[in-house]
């Protein structure tokens, strides 16, 4: 399958999508599943990454990008559930800005009531 960014409408599905980063995180797979505006940001990271990694003789560099980027891509393989998520990081923000409750639990009790839950 070669990978196509998700065009509603389209035959290139969410989940076709995903799928063809799921083993191949290589940047050209990336780069080929990404909406066409967020390519220039994409070429630029990835050029500073090659460059840290050419100076350093690290490729820690370009490790952090590709794992970076595949989060990217798997949140924006659908751009209608990106967007409703985008407003709804929105609403919030501008609820807390205002002093109003955001509802939800707080990290570390979050983190706590997790790890209590492995436990058994």
């Amino acid at each position: 399958m070669s990978a196509q960014p998700y065009v509603p409408g389209s035959r290139s599905s969410p989940e076709r999508i995903r799928e063809s980063v799921k083993d191949d995180r290589s940047p050209r797979a990336l780069r080929a599943v990404l909406p066409v505006e967020d390519h220039a940001a994409f070429d630029e990271e990835y050029r500073a990454a090659l460059d840290e990694a050419r100076d350093t003789y690290d490729l820690a560099a370009v490790q952090r990008f590709q794992d970076r980027w595949w989060g990217i891509v798997m949140l924006k393989a659908d751009p209608v559930e990106y967007r409703r998520v985008l407003d709804r990081a929105e609403e919030l923000q501008g609820r807390a800005d205002r002093g109003e409750a955001v509802g939800g639990v707080p990290w570390d009790e979050g983190y706590a009531a997790r790890l209590r839950s492995r436990q058994g």
